[in-house]
């Protein structure tokens, strides 16, 4: 376990895997589901699958459970981590409706860049964001993220195609917004 402040800790999933049902709960919410790059409802049968593929030695997929005080309450993950040109795409989300709008994102993001830069000495952290999604695109650009790059029309959503916004993050930008991310750790 990595404890990264008071009051929100980070657990590996394969520290917790009896969790899975309700991380699959948090996926399959509607606004969860709203923001994210494929937006099916994820059967079990394709969650067991996802938990298999990460909890593998030698994944290249990394999951956390965020929790307040004993809380389960979102996930962070970095996948395709790419140890060659080390750098690995990220994602987040909070899980439980009551706890968003507290600054938990903050922390989530700020851990994400800890664990990248620092505790895996990565060169690169880079995301992908729906268009729409303005309140993650704000809360990048204060941590630090840049724009990368657009996929016009990529993603097919409910309210039609939505663009996709490519951010990213070097590890010699990192220092810049250290401070920063280390004060949105709660």
């Amino acid at each position: 376990m990595i404890k990264m402040n008071r009051k929100v800790i980070f657990k590996d999933l394969t520290e917790v895997p009896a969790l899975a049902p309700l991380i699959l709960k948090w996926r399959n919410s509607p606004e969860v589901r709203a923001q994210m790059l494929r937006q099916h409802l994820i059967s079990e049968e394709e969650h067991a699958r996802w938990l298999e593929t990460v909890s593998k030695a030698g994944a290249s997929t990394f999951v956390r459970v965020a929790f307040w005080g004993d809380r389960p309450f979102g996930v962070v993950n970095l996948s395709d981590v790419d140890r060659a040109f080390s750098c690995a795409l990220w994602g987040l989300y909070i899980g439980e409706p009551d706890l968003r709008g507290r600054g938990l994102g903050k922390a989530l993001l700020a851990h994400l860049l800890f664990w990248g830069f620092e505790e895996l000495s990565l060169y690169r952290l880079y995301a992908s964001v729906l268009e729409k999604n303005t309140a993650a695109q704000v809360l990048y650009g204060k941590a630090g993220f840049r724009d990368e790059g657009v996929w016009k029309g990529h993603v097919l959503t409910e309210r039609g195609r939505q663009d996709l916004l490519w951010v990213g993050m070097t590890a010699p930008e990192w220092p810049r917004y250290r401070e920063k991310a280390k004060n949105w750790l709660l």
